[in-house]
């Protein structure tokens, strides 16, 4: 299930990436008013940015609940708390340690 909404959210970014590259800047439709004749493109006269604005719109929006959808399947795939798993060493005891003047066993 991971790896499937691993590979989405991949292709997801890829194509948002794309379609963001694919739309004129701000500063673009300045052409109009001196007569660069957008009137006849393929989407109308204000061409195909609602069109791919919207689309950008919606792609992000499934990214991002694509994003929670991964950190919810990690989330509930963790079993316990890495607190309760990990082992904790104990001081040895006051007749094993070995004192500054005792002597060497053989």
């Amino acid at each position: 299930m991971l790896n499937i909404l691993i590979i989405v959210q991949v292709v997801l970014s890829v194509v948002i990436i794309g379609m963001i590259l694919m739309q004129k800047g701000k500063g673009a439709d300045m052409g109009v008013s001196f007569g660069a004749g957008a009137s006849d493109t393929l989407f109308g006269s204000s061409g195909a940015m609602p069109f791919f604005a919207k689309l950008t719109w919606f792609l992000a929006f499934l990214f991002m609940l694509n994003s929670m959808s991964i950190s919810y399947v990690i989330y509930k795939s963790r079993n316990a708390s890495i607190v309760s798993t990990t082992t904790t060493q104990t001081a040895p005891a006051k007749s094993e340690v070995p004192t500054k003047n005792a002597p060497i066993k053989k």
